[in-house]
């Protein structure tokens, strides 16, 4: 092959390479929305259904830990009612020790247990809303969703600390118009529903007193 014919080769093959990349992607303008990802996760009926999860096992935590105290109560009562140095006292003694190393751990535990539920929740939820997204977007024909970090507040702070906040901000202006939050919401609720999910039960405000 000469070296006008490889020349010519290479340049067609460059041609069709760009002719198809060309063609990929779609002929008119990308579309871009926002969101406001503090109130998705606000409003998320998984969220607080999550959160009501995540109270009622703390709860069971908080009372297993009140047994314990309860336990180590009755102990030290009881080794109090024995004479110091008897093999009574001893045995009595090895039990609080033990019990005061068990409500330790069980506390430990609770906490842990917890803060991994909740860390799980997080990041199931960011999968979900993601996915939400991505279909409302697919929808609308919206080829990027972004955060929207311009809407919360700058906390007040000494200097270095609200460059920081500034630093770490993304946008600075996005239209209203392009907000796509409130369909996210809409789609992830309706998809959790889908899934045979409910939010917690709110709990009733007591009746007024009727007036004598």
């Amino acid at each position: 092959m000469t070296t006008t014919m490889r020349n010519t080769t290479i340049a067609l093959g460059i041609a069709v390479a760009v002719l198809v990349a060309a063609t990929a992607f779609p002929d008119r303008p990308s579309r871009v929305a926002s969101v406001d990802v503090e109130r998705i996760f606000t409003a998320l009926d998984e969220q607080k259904s999550i959160e009501a999860a995540i109270k009622t096992l703390g709860e069971k935590m908080v009372g297993e830990k009140d047994r314990m105290s309860r336990e180590l109560q009755d102990l030290n009562a009881e080794l109090e009612s024995y004479k110091p140095g008897t093999p009574p006292y001893n045995d009595t003694l090895k039990k609080v020790e033990g019990a005061i190393g068990t409500m330790s751990a069980q506390d430990q535990f609770g906490q842990l247990k917890v803060e991994a539920e909740r860390a799980s929740g997080m990041r199931s939820l960011y999968i979900k809303v993601r996915e939400a997204a991505a279909a409302v977007a697919k929808e609308g024909k919206i080829d990027y969703v972004i955060i929207n970090d311009s809407i919360p507040p700058i906390e007040p702070a000494g200097f270095t600390a609200t460059r920081q906040q500034l630093a770490m901000r993304r946008i600075l202006f996005a239209d209203n118009e392009l907000d796509i939050t409130d369909a996210v919401i809409a789609k992830a609720n309706a998809e959790f529903k889908s899934r045979g999910g409910a939010p917690p039960a709110a709990i009733a405000a007591p009746h007024a007193a009727p007036k004598p």
